[in-house]
């Protein structure tokens, strides 16, 4: 794990979580003692947009993690602001602005079916695909940056190092939509990966995050994709 300054990056990002009104329940995050990290794939376009690689540093939504702090005092500040979504954390939305997906990251989804310890290294390790493995402390401005930087600069998807594999089908799915979607190429542990755990329940559901109403090609022509 390296920590970088990638000011451009940064700014970029926080003028857009700081210039909205949903930023007050951050403030109370701190104000109580969290630690507020933004993750994943909106770091990882904006960097890309810095690069100059591809598309906009305009992100689609964001995912904040939330932590050291009480699951009471999370609900307490968030159950206003938003939705409660399946895994426990809150969908906060606001006309013509990125959606927010907040959570404890005490509660993530790979420590708990993993068991894993909480850390900031070990979330993101449980992130799976290395271009998704980086995080901007809100606080500080730094960066923790898991292989995500070269995996951007490279185009391409690998496995985080000491990856805590979890959710199979999800990541799989996730790994296939970044090649359609922004060419990133699959290394050949990848794709067998993909080839093995791609099931269509969970392409759809990820695919239909990022182009609503997308109908996903039968299984049987999954492997034209791959090849």
């Amino acid at each position: 794990m390296k920590q970088h300054r990638v000011n451009p990056v940064r700014d970029v990002v926080f003028s857009a979580i700081h210039s909205d009104s949903r930023a007050e329940a951050l403030q109370e995050f701190f104000h109580r003692g969290a630690q507020i990290y933004v993750v994943a794939g909106a770091l990882r376009d904006a960097v890309a947009a810095n690069m100059g690689e591809y598309g906009s540093n305009a992100p689609r939504d964001f995912d904040i993690a939330v932590a050291n702090i009480q699951r009471e005092v999370f609900d307490e500040i968030l159950q206003s602001q938003g939705r409660q979504n399946r895994h426990g954390g809150y969908v906060l939305k606001q006309i013509a602005a990125p959606h927010w997906d907040v959570w404890r990251m005490e509660e993530s989804i790979g420590f708990r079916k993993t068991e894993t310890q909480c850390s900031l290294e070990n979330l993101l390790r449980t992130f799976n695909l290395d271009c998704n493995a980086i995080a901007l402390d809100l606080r500080t401005g730094l960066f923790l940056d898991a292989g995500a930087i070269a995996a951007i600069h490279h185009r391409q998807v690998d496995f985080v190092e000491d990856v805590i594999h979890h959710s199979h089908e999800t990541f799989a799915a996730k790994a296939l939509l970044l090649h359609l979607r922004l060419n990133y190429q699959l290394t050949d542990r990848m794709k067998y990966f993909v080839s093995r755990h791609l099931e269509n329940a969970s392409l759809m559901h990820e695919a239909q995050k990022i182009f609503p109403g997308l109908i996903v090609p039968p299984m049987n022509q999954r492997s034209s994709f791959i090849d």
